[in-house]
């Protein structure tokens, strides 16, 4: 009673005092709490979040309008915490706690995994130079986006913005999809947003994807795809050297904003971020009006209406063959994951670097306003799909540093908002709660898990892995039974829960 009396009591308020002057495209969310004057929500209300306008709006950042004739009308987030002191119906709310007794038959919560085969996952044809305006510091997140270019011969529509080919990565779902998806942008959430049988781990790497068949032709409309790999800080561990060439980027980003807004440099420097900084963009809007380069996520966001997204025919090739595929795997299970080399990028370098195929799947929403992903009013196999974000969340962690994990969120603490930007510029802005220790957290409160959820652990049993690793680990389960595997040695490693 007391938080609707606030609210009606601020929506008063603000009638009166700026009699509608201000839009609810300046909405904005947040870790903490709700200011209801300012319209910026604490998580208990992101479903007040709104975005009249989504050519203006701020409070849905990864607001994908029409990826391919998609629909995005309304904010979908509710609040069902998993201690479940307010209550929901049906719902299919993220993030969610994921557990192993999905997969273990002497558990009531066991529910069998169809899915018959490994994610297979193709890389874009994008270098890492082609990716180096891309990174971008977030308020909920660091992310790093697929670049896409506005030019007039693409019909006034976009292409992806790459040297040579114009393929996007992708990643084959199993079980109930026809067609690939398609990777749109990376971000890294600080702590997970899933825990793993109770644990909750340093971050999460959310891997978000659209569809490749256009709803009309598909089997639903309004698909997405999330695939996650989780982060775990070890005191005396090494770096990680992927995330450390990703930390050096986003250090640039944060430099260029604090020169663009006469700020003094971050004093402290980070071991490995040896290239100077580079103020110079490659290409503006100001620039050039007959080719512009931005975001995959902006361009979804504020270009959808001026043309479309083309797609070269390189993106819907054939497949690599299972032995190519077998080839690629065994090569990389030989690589010293902590060797200092910068190797090749990989789109999937992540997922690569976790050295497992199985996981944990659900149907879901996204985990940010407008948490996209309604519950059909019947819910099953199939129609469970429509209007669905689909998670899978690999089950081992990748194992970083301390310094790692203090830098992450550092330049999520201390992030400056660009000096274009329509609320703070050139302001300290984050959307983090942080604790008296300077810890972060962008990730949102568990949700309680529903039936509608379809919530499995698909691991040994379902199909045979590529990994060595996942191999050896299946070994284990044989010979001393799945629960030994599932609770007492978890990992492809050595190591608890």
């Amino acid at each position: 009673h007391r938080k609707e009396m606030m609210k009606r009591t601020a929506t008063f308020l603000l009638l009166i005092s700026v009699c509608g002057s201000q839009p609810h495209d300046n909405d904005r969310f947040n870790y903490v709490a709700t200011d209801f004057e300012n319209r910026n929500f604490g998580p208990r209300d992101w479903e007040d979040v709104d975005c009249p306008d989504a050519t203006n709006c701020t409070g849905w950042p990864d607001d994908w309008r029409v990826a391919i004739n998609w629909t995005l009308a309304r904010n979908d987030c509710r609040w069902c915490p998993s201690d479940k002191s307010t209550t929901c119906d049906k719902h299919h709310q993220s993030p969610i706690a994921l557990t192993r007794k999905w997969a273990d038959e002497d558990s009531k919560e066991f529910n069998i995994c169809k899915d018959q085969h490994w994610m297979k996952y193709e890389d874009s044809s994008c270098t890492w130079e082609d990716l180096d305006d891309s990174f971008t510091i977030e308020r909920h997140a660091l992310k790093l986006s697929h670049p896409v270019e506005f030019n007039e011969a693409y019909q006034n529509g976009y292409r992806l913005d790459c040297s040579g080919r114009k393929r996007f990565g992708r990643i084959d779902y199993s079980w109930g999809f026809n067609a690939w998806w398609f990777l749109n942008f990376i971000d890294i959430k600080m702590p997970s947003e899933h825990t793993q049988n109770g644990k909750r781990y340093t971050a999460e790497v959310q891997h978000t994807h659209f569809f490749e068949e256009d709803p009309l032709k598909a089997r639903n409309r309004n698909e997405m795809a999330t695939m996650s790999v989780l982060l775990q800080a070890e005191e005396h561990y090494p770096s990680y050297p992927h995330l450390d060439r990703m930390i050096c980027q986003w250090r640039e980003v944060e430099a260029r904003t604090r020169s663009q807004c006469n700020l003094d440099p971050i004093p402290d420097p980070y071991p490995g971020c040896f290239r100077p900084l580079n103020t110079t963009a490659r290409r503006t809007r100001e620039e050039d009006t007959t080719s512009r380069r931005t975001s995959f996520s902006d361009y979804m966001k504020y270009h959808h209406g001026d043309g479309p997204l083309y797609m070269d025919k390189e993106n819907f090739r054939p497949t690599i063959t299972d032995e190519e595929f077998e080839e690629f795997i065994e090569e990389q299970s030989k690589r010293d994951l902590y060797e200092q080399s910068h190797y090749p990028f990989h789109s999937y370098q992540f997922l690569i670097d976790s050295r497992t195929e199985y996981y944990f799947r659900y149907h879901g929403t996204t985990s940010i306003p407008p948490c996209y992903g309604t519950v059909p009013d019947v819910w099953g196999e199939l129609d469970g799909h429509q209007d669905t974000n689909h998670w899978r969340v690999m089950k081992d962690p990748i194992r970083i540093s301390m310094r790692q994990k203090n830098e992450m969120e550092r330049l999520l603490r201390e992030r400056i908002a660009p000096p274009d930007d329509r609320h703070n510029p050139c302001q300290a802005d984050t959307a983090a709660a942080v604790d008296d220790e300077g810890h972060v957290s962008v990730a949102r409160p568990l949700q309680a898990q529903d039936p509608s959820h379809m919530a499995r652990f698909c691991a040994c049993g379902f199909w045979t892995s590529k990994w060595p690793e996942d191999r050896a680990w299946c070994e284990i389960g044989k010979e001393k039974g799945d629960q030994h595997l599932f609770y007492d040695r978890p990992y492809n490693y050595e190591g608890p829960l």
